[in-house]
This record gives structure tokens, sequence and C-alpha cells, in this order.
């Protein structure tokens, strides 16, 4: 993979990391018009479980030549978590949800066309 996309993919990946903690420190991010009680947390704290160890993951695994299949598996897997949070987006009619989601697994998916 060229050493910019591995870049790109990098930027996405901790993207995705901060994106999970703000919304788990500021759930109204997540979800606007939430009442900031606990309910309304759950969704980000499991939103925050998949996305953060998935960024962390994509963020190291695209600069080992080594694990070349494991790296063509996380991005896979990553370019399907965004592709859900498109849908998600879509869904609740949030762009910047659906739009950040759109733009990462674009990344993802450029990353593993590269390694093909």
């Amino acid at each position: 993979m060229p050493w910019w996309l591995a870049l790109l993919n990098s930027v996405m990946g901790v993207a995705s990391v901060i994106a999970a903690a703000a919304a788990l420190l500021r759930p109204e991010l997540l979800a606007p018009g939430g009442t900031g009680t606990d309910v309304d947390r759950f969704y980000p704290a499991m939103y925050a479980a998949r996305a953060v160890p998935l960024g962390v993951v994509v963020v190291c695994v695209v600069w080992f030549t080594p694990v070349y299949p494991l790296t063509q598996f996380v991005l896979a897997v990553a370019a399907l978590a965004q592709l859900g949070d498109v849908a998600i987006g879509v869904a609740r009619r949030q762009p910047g949800m659906a739009g950040g989601a759109v733009a990462a697994a674009a990344c993802h998916l450029a990353g593993l066309a590269a390694l093909q």
C-alpha cells in the first residue's frame, strides 16, 4: 500500500477513535435531543466499544507489511463498520455522521484495493 494511503487510513482510524471518545463524553454529539441520562450514554458506549479498538487496529496494521493478509481483513471489517455507520446516519438524518463514515469507508476500501 502506498505510504500516503496508509497515512490516510491512519487519519481515518484516529478520527474514528476521537469521534467515539467525544460521543462517550458528550452523548448528544452522537444522538442529538438526548436528555443526558444513563440510558442516553448506552449507545455511545456501545459505539465506542467497537470504534476505539477497531480504529486503533487500523492505525497499526496499515503500517506492518508482514501482516498483509491481516491488513486486508482489518480494512474490510473497518469498511463494513463504516458503511453500517453510513446507513445509521442516513436513517437518522445526520449528514455529519453519514459523511464522515462515507469518507472513512472510501479510504478503507481504497486501501483494500491497493493491496489486491
